[in-house]
Order: structure tokens, then sequence, then C-alpha cells
């Protein structure tokens, strides 16, 4: 699916005349004749309805049809009307509605469905991927932000949603992009987090139908869907909810290098319990090895691919998944950000209900394996958000961090010892200028805007691997992270999120009338590290060759030494790679942009530029 938006604006004829045209594109109109949505997407991926004047669209996985669609709208006045439909509705989709001249574009809370936007000759254009807008635009990338993709696991809030190319500007979730008629876009809140109160009897129930709508919305239009069996809760719960809905279910497990690994005992155990289901086991030896094909670009430019160091793993899925007669694979990305428990669930609820906390404080403190006097400090730290952005920016840089005061609103920032000064000294001031801005959290409590932020980096994953895998036919979802199963898993009280000698007590209680009860209860978590020494063991001369034409080197940004230091060392863990896997992505991206250019300087896309 691809597609751009047009306000219902005279010049929009003129503006649609700029775009690069491709055979199959479609159009759909404003109910003033004007074009609309301009694009590329499956008959089924479009649910679509009007009423008069006004009229809407939704792209993407959703289970509402036409006529209700129909009769929702026909009781909307203005843009602002829909939030109840977007509240509503359950799916992973774009909404974009026309009422009265106004255009109302959003996508998804976790930017699985992304909206991005800018201004052509004084016009408003929105569109799915960055690169549509600034081709429209001649617009180039902003090279004062790509030291910024060096950073792991990402940048902090706001800065994590800042757009690569100039002039283009990523949709903050939670917002809706309004496109008025005769005058600028604006960005409007829309969504607010919920209040963590639902006990877990209530909110488990609640999860486990948003669930098993997530998984409806991607069975309903696929004869054929897969899934993902690691042997994890996650990927598991999907296999057994997937399983009475599907005409025909496939699973696929990657056996570990790691002999200790027991995720294909709990695989093998579950796989038993879905006779009807077509299993697929697949050895290390069958699939492309971690970091395979590490020298090739790509058509989508949007920005780093996040998934780089399994690219062609990812690749090799989607044709094997779409030989077997797939669309739709199904995986469980998004399990863990939203349900592992975390130390600040106790740190919020130490503060606002000390007594009730106790028992959740000593499993936080077994976990993290802290003295008591460590346990006290990080329960009495405290700070607004752009606070903790300050001291993350004073933390940055190549040598060993301390822990960040107050509680951890994200994941410390960190840059590779391979960034030179330079680039350390531009994100540094980048985040302090952030800061600065005083931002508002994406959730008043550190321990719902990480679930936030970590859900919205899993959905960049997503989004972009399924334009990957969908040019062999085949569709990357993830129904852990609909707008719908991310309210219900964020609703859930504090105190319900950890339990002694449970693993993912929500997920667990969620299906416990899904999954078998051994499944429920695993404690054990599979180690993937003998993939990644072996896939670099096998690809490494490929990687060291990347050191050597290096666009970020030139640029200034990367100390080659340093780099190749990391490839040729040795690692007694695999931590060090987290930070590699961002610095490669980046370079690949840069590549697939200065394929003629190695010096650096920006250069323009060819304005024809096909994507894919």
């Amino acid at each position: 699916m691809e597609f751009i938006v047009l306000p219902d604006h005279p010049a929009a004829d003129a503006v649609l005349a700029l775009s690069p045209r491709r055979a199959g594109d479609k159009v759909v109109r404003h109910p003033s004749g004007r074009p609309w949505v301009i694009g590329s997407w499956r008959d089924e991926e479009l649910t679509a309805a009007s009423a008069g004047s006004n009229a809407v669209v939704l792209l993407g996985r959703t289970r509402i049809g036409e006529t209700e669609l129909a009769r929702k709208l026909a009781v909307m006045r203005s843009v602002t009307d829909m939030d109840s439909l977007s509240r509503s509705t359950h799916g992973c989709f774009h909404l974009l509605a026309s009422i009265g001249s106004q255009v109302r574009a959003q996508g998804s809370l976790t930017t699985v469905c992304q909206v991005f936007y800018g201004s052509v000759a004084g016009v408003a254009v929105a569109a799915d991927r960055p690169q549509s807008v600034a081709a429209l635009t001649g617009a180039t990338i902003d090279e004062e932000l790509v030291a910024l993709r060096l950073l792991s696991p990402t940048a902090p809030h706001p800065l994590s949603q800042a757009c690569l190319w100039r002039g283009v500007t990523a949709l903050p979730p939670g917002h809706y992009l309004l496109m008025p008629a005769n005058s600028d876009a604006r960005p409007v809140r829309w969504w607010t987090p919920p209040e963590p109160s639902v006990p877990l009897a209530q909110g488990a129930d609640t999860l486990r139908r948003a669930l098993e709508a997530a998984v409806e919305t991607r069975t309903a239009h696929s004869a054929t869907v897969s899934t993902d069996l690691s042997g994890g809760m996650d990927s598991t719960s999907l296999c057994f909810l997937a399983a009475p809905r599907a005409a025909r279910l496939v699973t696929y497990h990657h056996v570990p290098l790691d002999p200790s690994n027991d995720d294909g005992i709990w695989a093998g155990r579950c796989a038993a319990d879905l006779p009807d289901a077509r299993h697929v086991k697949e050895h290390s030896g069958a699939a492309p090895a971690w970091y395979a094909g590490c020298l090739s670009t790509d058509e989508d430019v949007e920005g780093p691919f996040p998934l780089i160091r399994t690219r062609a793993k990812l690749e090799h899925l989607a044709r094997t998944m779409a030989a077997l007669g797939s669309t739709a694979h199904l995986q469980g990305i998004g399990g863990d950000e939203l349900f592992h428990a975390r130390a600040a669930c106790a740190h919020a609820l130490a503060r606002a209900h000390p007594l009730r906390s106790a028992r959740q404080v000593r499993v936080v403190r077994s976990m993290s394996r802290w003295t008591t006097s460590a346990t006290i400090g990080y329960l009495l730290s405290g700070g607004t958000y752009a606070r903790w952005l300050r001291s993350s920016a004073a933390l940055l840089g190549p040598e060993p961090r301390k822990r960040a005061t107050g509680p951890a609103w994200e994941s410390p920032p960190a840059m590779p010892v391979w960034a030179t000064p330079r680039a350390v000294d531009a994100v540094r001031s980048l985040i302090r200028a952030a800061a600065d801005g005083e931002p508002e959290p994406l959730a008043p409590l550190p321990v719902q805007h990480d679930m936030l932020s970590v859900a919205q980096l899993c959905g960049e994953m997503t989004r972009r691997a399924s334009r990957f895998t969908a040019r062999h036919g085949v569709s990357y979802e993830a129904p852990y992270l609909d707008d719908r199963v991310v309210e219900a898993a964020m609703s859930v009280r504090l105190e319900d999120r950890i339990a002694a000698g449970r693993y993912k007590p929500v997920l667990a209680t969620a299906m416990r009338d899904v999954l078998p009860a051994y499944a429920q209860g695993r404690a054990t978590k599979g180690d993937y590290s003998g993939e990644l020494y072996s896939g670099l063991r096998q690809h490494r001369a490929e990687l060291l060759e990347l050191c050597e034409e290096s666009v970020l080197v030139g640029m200034g940004l990367v100390d080659r030494v340093a780099l190749r230091g990391l490839l040729l060392g040795l690692h007694p863990d695999t931590s060090p790679f987290m930070a590699f896997d961002s610095t490669l992505a980046c370079e690949l991206w840069l590549r697939s942009l200065y394929r003629d250019n190695r010096s650096g300087t920006t250069a323009s896309l060819p304005p024809n530029r096909e994507e894919i």
C-alpha cells in the first residue's frame, strides 16, 4: 500500500499533476469531485463510505463494514466527530475523512500506520511515507539529523519522530492531521493515554477481546494465514487465537543454534496441540544467516531499516510463506514491550500507594539485583521528562554510561564508541535543544511513557518490514500493536503487571482460556546470541568492506578505525551490536540515496523515482 492525501482545494489537481504516476494507481475523490486519495492498495485494504457531502476511507486492516461505516458517518458534522470512530474501531489502519471541506488524516498509535506531511506550492499534502511528500517538493535529507540515527536503541521522544527529509513532518502519535481547504495543515490531539486503573480480571478480559478482534481482522480476507511459533508466549498466543479463525493456518519455527535454547521444546508441544495447522520448522542452514546481504541497498528510502541484521532472513520468510499460500504473516512483536514487568511500575506504585507496593518492590529488587540503598534511592527519585532528557544529554558519549537520574522514562540513549566527537556533540545539542522546549512526555507516568515509546519503535519496525515482505505478496502483521490492544494493556493497574513467580501476568490471564496451561507458565526465554556470532563470522569480510567506502565516515560521523575494531574484536556478549545495527542501517540507507555520490554531500532523488 502507498498513497498521498490532498485537501479539498482548487489547486489539488495541479499538485496531483506533480506526483509521479504509475500504472494501476487508484484515485478516491472528495464529495466535491476533486482528487483526495491517490495511490495503490489491494481492494480488501480499503473500506469506504459516503453520506451527502461527507466521506470516510479506512486503509488497512479493520473489521468494520461499509454499511456500518456509512451509518456512523451519517451523524457526523465535523472531523472532530470522527473521534468516536477512532476510539471504537478495531484493527490497524489509516483513517481519512473529508467533512465540511476539511480533511482529517491519521495513522495508528504505534505508527504501524503513520502519516507524513508537508506543503507543495502552498497546498498541504500528506502521505504514508515521507519520500512521497519529498518527491512532490523536491526535498532532500536533513544531514544534521543523520547523527541521531546512530543512537541506540533509538533517539528519545520527541526526536524519535524527527523526519530525515527537509520540510517533511511526521505526525505525532495520538494526533490527527487537520487539512483545511484554505489554510495550513496542523496536528490535533485526539487521544490521551488511559489511566492504569482497571483490575486484572476486567483488564484481561478486555485485552483478550481486543486480541481476538485484532487477529480476526487479519484472517477475514486471507485464505491462508501464517504465524511465527517461536515457543514464547507472545507468538504462541497468536497461533492459538488464529487457529479457529483462519481458513488455513501455517506456523513457522526457526530452530535456534544454541542447544540450550528451549524454544524448540515449547514450540513442539504447542504444535502438537494445533493438529489442523501446517507446521514449518527450519534449521539455520535452510535460511540466510544474520547479516546476509549486508552490502545490499534498498528502494525504500524512508530512513534506516530497523531490522537490518535479519533483512535477508525476513525476505526468505516472506518467500517461504508466500509459496505456501499465505498473504498475511502474524508475529509477536510488541508483546514484550506491553507485558513485560518494568521497574517503573513499582516506582509509580510506590509513590502513589506506598503500602500496597511492598510486594512489587520486592519482586523488582530481586529481578534487578539491587541493594537496599539502591532500591530506596530509585523509589525516591523523580523529575520531569525534560529533566531526564537533560540528564541523558549530559551522560551521552563513548564512555561507559552511568545511570541517569530519576526513573527511566525510556532506555537511556547511547552513542557508539565509533561515533566521532562531532557526531556526539551534534546529538547532545539536539537532545538539549529538545529538552529546552519542555516537551510533554507521551504519558504522565514514566512507565506509561516507556510502554508507548518502545511500542512505537516496534511500530516502525513493523511498518518498514511489511513493505519489504509485501513485495512477495505477504503482509507483516503485528496484532499486539493495534490501538485497542495497546489501550487495554495500558489500562491495567500497575500492581497487577508485576507478580512474583508469574511471567507476563496480564497476557497470561487474558489467554487463560486460549492457551494450554503449560504455555501460560513458561518461565524461560530463549537466547539467540549464537545466530549473531555465526552471522558475524560468515559475513565479517563484507562488513569490513563496508567500512572502506563509508558514507558516514565521509560525513565525519563515524571513526573507521574504531568501527573496524568492533568487527575484528572479541565480544563476550552481543550488546555492542545493537549500536552497530543502527550504524549499519544508517550506512546502507545513505548508500541507497547516494548510489553515485560517496562524498556525503546531499543529493536529490530522481524526480520520477519509483518507490516499492
